[in-house]
């Protein structure tokens, strides 16, 4: 009963993925960058995920080609106000 309430009140997930803070390998190769996903839920239009990774932040995003069809420009103003902020809270 919650969970389809629960899809009149938003269409939109952010979730926080946590990986492990030890350096992960892949066929004996270390790992320098790792993204997150998340699903799409039906009736959803975007689903942001966020993770760190050795001292970095990574995000992965995924959209309804519909309900979004500019995930391009989202993205890149996603990056540009990530900056904004990491500009203003200083080294």
């Amino acid at each position: 009963l919650v969970s389809g309430a629960a899809r009149l009140w938003f269409d939109i997930l952010v979730t926080s993925v946590p990986l492990p803070s030890l350096g992960l390998r892949l066929g004996g190769h270390p790992l320098t960058e790792v993204y997150p996903l998340a699903p799409l839920a039906r009736g959803h239009s975007l689903a942001v995920a966020v993770s760190t990774y050795r001292g970095q932040v990574h995000y992965g995003l995924v959209a309804d080609a519909k309900a979004v069809p500019d995930l391009d420009r989202f993205a890149l103003a996603l990056a540009e106000e990530v900056e904004t902020l990491l500009t203003a809270c200083g080294p």
